[in-house]
């Protein structure tokens, strides 16, 4: 049996031609920057998700006690009528717990119930900025305050992910 030469060449070709292995190369590399793309694109977005969590969260929880302190205190020291102050005390029926003073230390929200010590409301991850308190109170009325205040997520890495902020603003009255 006799070979020709272009058989005998072919059986013997093993492998990938330099195109093939291009070819493969580049889509394989398309490939892996499409999948890192997208995985940072998900992280990103949980990461942003977390921080308005975060920031709603702290707001929501703050703003609640704030009020439902207003509605169970008996009067409101400071500020007075018609006044704002970055302050508020109140007087409260029960008598270990008056005054009650909220107020900011740097960033962090606290609350200051009698002689006990000041009690964070919001954690490290967020601060809270622009706090004011109006007192709204009419003659012939108990008492009325208007609260409000901006709170963001604390972004140390500089990452735009972490940049959310919110306004917060409610008005509770004396019960």
């Amino acid at each position: 049996m006799r070979y020709r030469r272009s058989d005998v060449l072919k059986k013997r070709q093993k492998g990938f031609t330099l195109i093939e292995l291009l070819l493969y190369v580049a889509i394989v590399g398309s490939l892996l920057v499409a999948v890192s793309v997208f995985f940072t694109t998900t992280v990103d977005a949980r990461i942003k998700n977390q921080s308005i969590m975060e920031v709603n969260d702290q707001g929501l929880n703050a703003i609640e006690y704030i009020t439902e302190t207003i509605r169970n205190s008996s009067s409101i020291t400071s500020p007075a009528a018609g006044a704002s102050a970055a302050t508020l005390t109140l007087s409260v029926p029960t008598a270990g717990l008056s005054p009650t003073v909220f107020s900011l230390s740097g960033t962090t929200l606290q609350v200051k119930e009698g002689a006990g010590a000041a009690v964070t409301l919001t954690n490290g991850k967020v601060q809270i900025s622009a706090l004011s308190f109006k007192n709204l109170t009419k003659s012939g009325t108990k008492g009325i305050i208007q609260i409000s205040f901006t709170i963001s997520r604390v972004n140390t890495a500089g990452r735009n992910p972490y940049d959310y902020q919110k306004t917060f603003i409610a008005s509770a009255a004396l019960r």
